[in-house]
C-alpha cells in the first residue's frame, strides 16, 4: 500500500498535468471519510489546469471536505467564493446551503451574512423553505443593523413560523415596528412571550429582551405603570437586570412613584451590582432627591458620581489618547487594568462586540488546528488556508478595534454629558439651600411632622426579607415648602 504522502505527490503531479483521475481519487477519499486527503486533492484540482466543470466540482467538494473537518472559516471561504460567483456556478445553491449551515453553527452575524448579501439572487427562491428562512433572517438582521429597515422588513417576511429562528425574527420585527407603529410592536412582543417549546433557540433570554423592549415601547407611549411592570418581569440577576432596574426606575418616577424608583436604584447601587456601568442612575437619584428639596442627599449622590465615574472617564480618555492599535483595543476587553472593570463589562454585554470577539477566537483556534496538522501543512492547501485566515483575522481585528474605539468614545462622552448635568444639579442645589436660608425654612420641623407610609407587604404566607436586592422600596419625605415642588 502506498503511503499517504506518496499518494498526495501522485495526486499533485496528476493535477498539474490535468489528469481527470485526480478528481476521481479525491472523490474516493471523500467517500471513504478521509476528508483531509480529499481536501488536499480537491484543492489541487481547483487550483490546477483541469477543465472548468472539474474545477467547479472540486471547489464545492473542497468546501464540503473542510466543513467535515470542522474548519469553519476555511469551508465558508470556499462556499463564499462560489456564492459570489453567482448562479452561473453549477453548485451555487448547494454552496449557499453550506454557507448558511456554517453561519448558524458559528453564530456569525456579520461576515457570513455580508458575503451572502453580496451574492444574493432570485435563484435563492429555489432553496428549501427551512434554509431560506435561516438565510432571510440573517440578511434581515444585517440590514437592520445597517439602517436598511425596508430591506430588513422584506427579508423578515420570508421567515416561516416553523423556522427555529422565527422567535428571533419576530423580535426583530417588533423592533422595526417600534419606529412607526408602536401598538403593532406591542402585539408582536406579547406574541413572543406567548411562545413555548424548545424549537426556537434560546427563548429564555429572548423573552427577557422582549420584556425590555415592551417596557421601552410602553414608556414611549407614556404608559408608565405598564412599562414599570414589564421591567419588573425580568428575573433578578439576569444579564439585563441592571438595564431593567434603571429604566424601570425612570418609569416609576414618570408615574409619580419616587419611592419605587429609589428602591430600584438602591438595588442597582448595591455591592452585588457594583461592577455594572450605570452613570445615568446616579443623576436620576440626585434628581429625585432634588425634587423633594433634600439637599444633603443630593450632594451625597453627586459626590458619589464624582468619585466613581469621573475617574472612569479620565482613564478611558487617557487610554484613547495614546491611540492604541486594534490589537490593544481588543485586548482591553479581556484583560484587567487597561480600562475600568465596569466599562469593560458594559462593552462585553454588547452583542455585536461579543460576536466579533468570538469570531476572532474561532479564527485563532482554526489557525492553530491547521498549524498542528502535519499532513495539511505538508501540502499547498495548509499554507494557503493559513494565509487566508491571517488576512481575514487582520481585517476582522481592525473592524473590531474600530468598533471598540467608538464604544469607548461613547462612554467618555456620556460621562462628560452627565458631568455637565451634575454641575447644573449642584448649582440648583446651592440655589435651593440659599433660598431656604433666606426664607428661614424649618427643614427639620417639616420632615419631623411628616409620617412615613409603610410600603405594601407581600400576601399572607410569603416570607418578607427587607434587605433582599430587588425588593427595596423607599418611603420619602418632602422638604419643599407647601406649593413649591422643585422641577
Amino acid at each position: 500500500m502506498r503511503s499517504a504522502i506518496a499518494s498526495l505527490l501522485l495526486l499533485s503531479a496528476a493535477a498539474h498535468a490535468g489528469d481527470p483521475g485526480t478528481l476521481h481519487r479525491a472523490v474516493d477519499a471523500f467517500d471513504a471519510g478521509n476528508h483531509r486527503a480529499a481536501a488536499i486533492g480537491f484543492h489541487q484540482v481547483a487550483e490546477g489546469s483541469a477543465p472548468a466543470d472539474q474545477r467547479e466540482t472540486a471547489e464545492y467538494d473542497l468546501a464540503q471536505s473542510l466543513d467535515r473537518m470542522g474548519l469553519d472559516f476555511s469551508a465558508f471561504y470556499y462556499y463564499g467564493q462560489i456564492v459570489q460567483a453567482g448562479p452561473r456556478h453549477r453548485f451555487y445553491l448547494q454552496a449557499v446551503q453550506g454557507a448558511v449551515a456554517v453561519i448558524e453553527r458559528t453564530g456569525d452575524e456579520v461576515v457570513g451574512p455580508s458575503v451572502l448579501d453580496k451574492g444574493y439572487s432570485e435563484e435563492l427562491g429555489k432553496l428549501p423553505p427551512g434554509i431560506r428562512s435561516k438565510l432571510d433572517y440573517a440578511l434581515a438582521l444585517l440590514g437592520y443593523r445597517a439602517g436598511r429597515y425596508a430591506d430588513a422588513g422584506k427579508f423578515l417576511q420570508g421567515v416561516t413560523p416553523q423556522s427555529p429562528g422565527y422567535a428571533q425574527a419576530q423580535y426583530l420585527a417588533g423592533l422595526l415596528a417600534q419606529r412607526t407603529d408602536p401598538e403593532n410592536a406591542l402585539r408582536t412582543f406579547r406574541a413572543i412571550l406567548a411562545l413555548d417549546g424548545g424549537g426556537y433557540g434560546d427563548l429564555k433570554e429572548l423573552k427577557e429582551l422582549t420584556h425590555l423592549a415592551l417596557g421601552r415601547t410602553l414608556f414611549g407611549l407614556r404608559r408608565y405603570a405598564e412599562a414599570s411592570a414589564e421591567y419588573a418581569a425580568l428575573p433578578r440577576f439576569s444579564r439585563h437586570w441592571d438595564e431593567a432596574l434603571f429604566e424601570g426606575a425612570y418609569a416609576d418616577l414618570q408615574n409619580d412613584d419616587p419611592g419605587a424608583a429609589l428602591g430600584k436604584l438602591h438595588s442597582l447601587h448595591s455591592p452585588h451590582l457594583s461592577d455594572e456601568f450605570a452613570p445615568e442612575s446616579q443623576n436620576l437619584t440626585a434628581v429625585i432627591y432634588h425634587q423633594h428639596c433634600l439637599w444633603p442627599q443630593v450632594r451625597a449622590v453627586l459626590d458619589r458620581f464624582q468619585r466613581e465615574y469621573v475617574p472612569m472617564r479620565d482613564q478611558v480618555k487617557a487610554f484613547l489618547e495614546r491611540d492604541p492599535p486594534a490589537e490593544e483595543l481588543v485586548a482591553s476587553l479581556e484583560t484587567a487594568g487597561k480600562i475600568p472593570a465596569p466599562v469593560q463589562r458594559h462593552l462585553r454585554k454588547n452583542e455585536r462586540i461579543e460576536s466579533m470577539l468570538a469570531y476572532l477566537q474561532r479564527l485563532d483556534a482554526e489557525a492553530r488546528a491547521i498549524r498542528g496538522d502535519g499532513e495539511l501543512m505538508g501540502s499547498p492547501l495548509g499554507p494557503d488556508l493559513q494565509d487566508l485566515i491571517g488576512r481575514q483575522r487582520a481585517l476582522a481585528l481592525q473592524l473590531t478595534g474600530k468598533f471598540v474605539r467608538g464604544r469607548l468614545a461613547d462612554v467618555a462622552h456620556l460621562i462628560d454629558v452627565l458631568d455637565g448635568e451634575k454641575e447644573i444639579i449642584g448649582f440648583e442645589t446651592t440655589k435651593g439651600e440659599k433660598q431656604f436660608l433666606e426664607e428661614n425654612v424649618d427643614v427639620k420641623g417639616r420632615l419631623a411632622a411628616q409620617k412615613l407610609q409603610r410600603p405594601a407587604m407581600p400576601a399572607s404566607g410569603h416570607e418578607y426579607w427587607p434587605d433582599e436586592i430587588g425588593y427595596y422600596r423607599y418611603t420619602i419625605k418632602d422638604a419643599c415648602p407647601s406649593g413649591r415642588k422643585e422641577d
